[in-house]
Formats: C-alpha cells, structure tokens, sequence
C-alpha cells in the first residue's frame, strides 16, 4: 500500500478491515508507523545513492534502458533522467508533439518533477521520460534536454511549455530543429491581471479576445484585424503586456500554427497539468526518492495497462452504429474507438447540418463550396477534391 501512497495508519485502517478485525491484523497501528520510521531511518542520507545505483543495474540489465544523472562539485545529486523501452517505443510512436512543465515538487528535497507527456493513438496521455531537477536554471534544462537527445535520438517536431525564460532558452540551444510553442493557459490566465478584472468583468472585452484566441479557423490576418480592433475599442493600445504578447503571436496563436500537424492536442500545457496531477494522486511531497522511484513506477504501470485496455476494446468491441451511411460503418472499421467517437459526430453534422452550395472545376479539381447551417452568418468553406488520386484539401484544415 505504500507504492500507492498510502501512509501507515490508513494501510492499518485497511488491513483491519479486509481482516475482519484488529486481532486478525497481527500489529497495532503504532507498529505500522513504527516500521515505516525505520524504513526511513535505513534510507537516511542513502537515499539519492540508493536510487542511482537501482537505476544503474536496471541500465545494465534491462535492454534499451537509459540512465542519466548528475551531481554537484560535493556530489550532492541535481539530476536525474530515465526511460525504459516502452517509453522509448512510445516516443518513437506518439512523440511528434511533446509537452513538459516543470511545476510539482514531489519529494522531500524539493527536486522538481518534470514528466514529458505525449498522446497515445487514444487521445490518451503517455509518458515518454522522466526528469527530477534540483534547480530550474537554464543550465539544468540544457542538461536535460541533452539527455533526452541523447535517449530518443532525434529531437520532436514541436515542444509545448510555459513561458519559462530559463527553459526557452534552453529549447533554442539543444532542440535546434523542433518548433517551440508557448502555453496558451498560462498566457490568458494572466489577462485579467495585466488588463484588469474590471474590464474583463463588466464588459465584454474579455468574450471578444477569446473568440479570435481560442480558434484555429481564422487567418493570422483576420486575427491581426480583430485584434488590433479589440485594442483600439477599449482604449488599450499603452498596455505594454498586450503588446508584448503581440509581438510574441506566432508562438502562441493557433492561427499562426493552423496548417502545422500539432498530432489533434497541445494548444496548452493542459496535457502536463493533468498528468502532474495524475501522479500527485501516488506521490507526495513528503516522500524519499526510493519511494518516490515506486510511487512512479506503479502509476505508470497503471496508466500502460489502460493503453492495453484500449486498445483491446478497440480490437474485439464493435461501436454502435447511428445510422445506415457506408462512410460511418467504414469509419467504425479504421477508427480506434475513442476517435471514432468524435467522427460519428463529425459525420452526423456533415450529413445533417451542412450542404453543398455549389461546385465547379478547377483545373483537375471539383472545388466545393459548403455551408455550416448552424452558422448562417459564417462564410462558406471550400473544399477541394481530385478524384484521381482522391486528393482532398479544406480551408478549415480539419480533413488534413
């Protein structure tokens, strides 16, 4: 009970009832605090040793294993990174987008977790390595990140992170070919500081911003229009942070990245806050770093067993099936269950809320114009189509 973060009274509590009774446990409550006092007191100041040297045999036992660490000049340990094969398989499977924040603090010397998640062919998070810090400088982001490198051996198409100044830094030196995208949770979470709550409350300021922020179907020119009209309407053309953000769009504006493959995720860090909260759930503060190492491996163990569970359903569990259309039992058979989920919505709208306007030839295309009938006073969409090599390109991008 202890790998899943439960301290000693409660596994007692547990114990006593699964037992049937306190005489049936064969200790007291005090016994079982007792025992983990003397664990501890066994760990001592071997702690960090401990924990190094169970990665290392796992290192010179275990196929595909990377290990990397590093200490002070007084051999005090400020590094730690690992990634077994299924990790390794994972990254090399789901590893285009990655997203890493290092916020949680999970041990007792306040060595910063930082987990890089990914996402699985079921909308799902994986995580593909692991990283505890002992300061957030940009020399230990550089560390890191090389060890990555030097694990996974090519770096990903895009990294997601917060706005943290050490860690671009760091990104722009050893992730050299991958394309940098800053939060955009942690950019608006700031709005109504820099702007103030009084203008985001009693007008609707704050409506109109979201609406060209949090979209990837408009143009960066539509949104530089609206933008600039927004400032200018409510008298904010001075405020130095709004402007700062501007001249930062391309790193955080979906409409700057609408073409890019982001693999369906990853406008925000959301991915990385809940997969800190995910293993909050079996970590503690509190805890020594051998426990910690078991807290993470039962969680992530939990977590690969889900993707297994998933993927079986996926194999031997057939969808339900909303209508008679070839293109939604096709989809049932191509689609894992979770995506198909969210086609057999796309395809229902497609057939019931959406038409054809018209069509007419370009070139060696069919070029469509649709209609949204949800959206009246929406544009039309174009859609273009080559029946040869069944060529399909969109102006929303959602096909692609």
């Amino acid at each position: 009970m202890s790998n899943l973060n439960i301290g000693p009274v409660k596994a007692f509590n547990i114990m006593k009832t699964m037992y049937g009774g306190i005489e049936n446990v064969g200790v007291t409550a005090s016994d079982c605090k007792n025992f983990k006092n003397d664990i501890n007191t066994y760990i001592g100041e071997f702690d960090a040793d401990m924990v190094v040297r169970r990665l290392l045999r796992k290192k010179e036992f275990l196929p595909n294993f990377w290990f990397d660490y590093q200490t002070t000049d007084d051999g005090a340990l400020k590094g730690l990174f690992w990634a077994d094969e299924d990790s390794k398989r994972n990254y090399f499977t789901f590893g285009d987008v990655i997203s890493f924040d290092a916020t949680y603090r999970s041990n007792q010397y306040n060595m910063v977790f930082v987990p890089f998640t990914g996402i699985d062919n079921h909308n799902r998070n994986v995580t593909l390595g692991v990283v505890l810090l002992g300061s957030e400088t940009v020399e230990s982001y550089k560390w890191l990140l090389q060890s990555f490198k030097e694990a996974f051996l090519y770096e990903p198409q895009v990294v997601v992170t917060d706005q943290d100044p050490a860690m671009k830094r760091a990104i722009e030196d050893v992730f050299t070919s991958s394309r940098h995208r800053l939060c955009m949770w942690h950019v608006m979470e700031k709005l109504a500081v820099k702007v103030g709550s009084r203008l985001c409350n009693n007008t609707d300021f704050k409506k109109q911003i979201c609406d060209i922020v949090w979209t990837d179907s408009i143009t960066p020119d539509e949104f530089e229009r609206e933008w600039h009209r927004i400032i200018n309407e409510f008298q904010l053309t001075s405020n130095k942070w709004l402007s700062d953000m501007f001249e930062i769009r391309d790193s955080w504006i979906p409409a700057y990245y609408r073409h890019e493959n982001m693999s369906g995720l990853m406008r925000t860090t959301s991915r990385s806050e809940s997969e800190n909260h995910f293993f909050g759930q079996v970590c503690s503060s509190k805890s020594t770093l051998v426990e910690f190492l078991s807290h993470f491996e039962t969680a992530v163990e939990g977590q690969r067993h889900e993707h297994r569970k998933n993927d079986h359903d996926t194999r031997y569990n057939n969808p339900a099936i909303w209508s008679d259309f070839i293109l939604e039992k096709q989809a049932a058979q191509v689609y894992i269950r979770t995506i198909f989920n969210d086609v057999q919505l796309e395809i229902q709208a497609a057939c019931h809320k959406c038409v054809s306007a018209m069509y007419i030839n370009v070139d060696d295309f069919l070029k469509f114009s649709i209609k949204d009938l949800e959206q009246p006073f929406a544009p039309f969409f174009e859609v273009m189509f080559r029946q040869e090599d069944v060529t399909v390109t969109c102006s929303c991008n959602r096909y692609e």
